[in-house]
């Protein structure tokens, strides 16, 4: 999470979304900056609103918005899929290293301790209701509108440098998966395809 007092904006860093890329260089702009630890890096709007806007709004900062890039559902979960089959956490419980994606995406659906802390993209942007609240969402996959809306509000030209990428993995998913993933992932696709 990145948040710049001057320029009225909270850079919300939704997993598998570029966030350390825009981290990098945002960062050093911004007046608050929580990255290194997941668990702070990663906080979500419901989280945001409740414990770090008060605080803000304490100090006489009542108009920041909020921002964050959504990526497309199942893609976002392939993203979670490659960055767990990862080298250096084999042998773990959350390590995808002989699964395949079909197989991921199954366990993901029926709620397996191998897919613990992947969460779920909806309910990143919402509120306490459930209502995406997030003031500017963009697609993943049209980042160029994002480094716009970013480079407009800052006012200066800003370069997002590929980082953290998730090592290669084969997308195997079966018509069957793919069809409960799409039902399942269907207020994720609503709020992507209202995204900017």
């Amino acid at each position: 999470m990145l948040i710049s007092i001057e320029k009225k904006i909270a850079f919300l860093a939704m997993t598998k979304a570029a966030s350390t890329s825009i981290e990098m260089a945002l960062a050093p702009r911004c007046d608050i900056a929580y990255y290194g630890n997941p668990r702070v890096k990663h906080i979500s709007y419901r989280r945001y609103s409740r414990f770090v806007a008060p605080y803000l709004a304490s100090l006489g900062y009542n108009d920041i918005e909020t921002c964050c890039l959504f990526r497309e559902p199942v893609d976002w979960l392939f993203s979670w899929y490659r960055y767990r089959s990862r080298p250096e956490i084999a042998g773990r419980p959350q390590s995808t290293a002989g699964l395949s994606f079909d197989e991921f995406a199954g366990l993901y659906l029926a709620g397996s301790p191998t897919t613990k802390g992947v969460g779920r993209p909806s309910k990143f942007v919402a509120d306490k209701d459930g209502t995406p609240s997030v003031t500017h969402i963009f697609k993943y996959d049209n980042l160029p509108a994002f480094r716009k809306f970013i480079e407009n509000r800052f006012g200066e030209p800003l370069h997002f440098d590929r980082l953290n990428e998730s090592p290669a993995g084969e997308f195997t998913l079966s018509p069957e998966t793919g069809a409960r993933l799409t039902e399942f992932f269907a207020p994720e696709y609503e709020i992507y395809e209202s995204a900017r």
